[in-house]
C-alpha cells in the first residue's frame, strides 16, 4: 500500500530522516516509535501531503504522492482517501462534534441525509453519541481525541495516519483509545501507520514496529519481537537505559 525509498530531508542543516527504506502492506498497522526528535512525525507529514522538499519517493498504490498532491488528485472522489488523527486531537474550535465529524464527507460532497446517517453511527461507536451539539471546549480531552477519532473514520479512508494518539491521556483513556484503534483494524483493515511513545498502545495495536533513532531505522520487526529486547537499541529504548546506542544528549 505504502512504498518509501530513500526518504531524506533536511531542516536546518540536520537531516531528520536519512535514507528511509520502508514499506506498509495494505491492511496492516506499522507503529513508528522513537525518542523525540527521531523523525516519526515529519515522515507521517510527508505521507500526509502536509511536507514537501524531501527526497526519495513515497508510493501509495505504486502512485507518487507528488503527482497527487501536485494535480489536485488528493480531491477525486474515485482517488484513495488518507484521514489524519492529530495529535491533540484537531478540531475546529467554533464547530460543533457533530459539523467536525462531517467535515470530511461535506468536503466530498455527499448529501445532508446520508452526511448526518453516517456522522450519528460514528459518534455512536466511539461513544460520543448525545455529544454531537457541543463544541470542543465543551468536551473533555479524551472526547476530543474520540471526535477526531470519528471525523477520520467516517470517510471510510483507505489510509488512517495517527499521530500520537493517546498523548496527554491517563492509562484508563490511553487504553480505551487503543482499543478504539484495534477495533477500527480489525473491522475494516485499514491501514494504518501511528506514531506513539506509549509502549503499551504499540503492543496492543502494532502488526509491526520500526524504532527510528537519528533518522534511520534500527529496528523493524513484529511486536513480540521488539519487546523481547534482544536488539541493543530496542532493550535501551524500552527500559529507559541512559547506557547504551541511543546518545540522550542529542537532538
Amino acid at each position: 500500500m505504502i512504498d518509501i525509498k530513500n526518504l531524506t530531508i533536511t531542516f536546518e542543516e540536520r537531516a531528520v530522516l536519512n535514507g528511509i527504506d520502508l514499506n506498509v502492506g495494505e491492511g496492516e498497522t506499522l507503529v513508528l516509535a522513537g525518542r523525540n526528535g527521531s523523525g516519526k512525525s515529519v515522515l507521517l507529514k510527508i505521507v500526509a501531503g502536509l511536507i514537501q522538499g524531501y527526497g526519495g519517493s513515497v508510493k501509495i498504490k505504486n502512485s507518487d504522492i507528488r503527482d497527487r498532491y501536485s494535480s489536485g488528485r488528493a480531491a477525486d472522489p474515485d482517488s484513495f482517501k488518507i484521514a489524519y488523527v492529530f495529535q491533540k486531537g484537531g478540531l475546529f474550535d467554533s464547530m460543533s462534534v457533530f459539523d467536525n465529524t462531517a467535515f470530511g464527507l461535506r468536503r466530498m460532497g455527499l448529501g445532508e441525509d446520508e452526511v448526518s446517517s453516517r456522522v450519528f453511527t460514528v459518534l455512536e461507536r466511539v461513544g460520543l453519541k448525545g455529544s454531537e451539539n457541543k463544541l470542543p471546549s465543551e468536551i473533555s480531552g479524551g472526547m476530543q481525541k474520540r471526535a477526531g477519532l470519528a471525523r477520520a473514520i467516517c470517510i471510510d479512508p483507505d489510509i488512517i495516519l495517527y499521530d500520537d494518539p493517546s498523548a496527554g491521556l491517563d492509562p484508563i483513556l490511553s487504553d480505551s483509545i487503543s482499543d478504539l484503534i484495534a477495533d477500527i483494524k480489525s473491522e475494516s483493515r485499514t491501514t494504518a501507520i501511528a506514531v506513539t511513545h506509549d509502549l503499551a498502545v504499540a503492543e496492543k495495536i502494532a502488526d509491526r514496529i520500526v524504532l527510528l533513532y537519528e533518522g534511520k531505522i534500527v529496528f523493524s520487526g513484529a511486536p513480540e519481537i521488539f519487546f523481547k529486547k534482544d536488539n541493543e537499541y530496542t532493550r535501551q529504548f524500552i527500559e529507559g537505559d541512559p547506557q547504551g546506542p541511543i546518545d540522550i544528549f542529542s537532538q
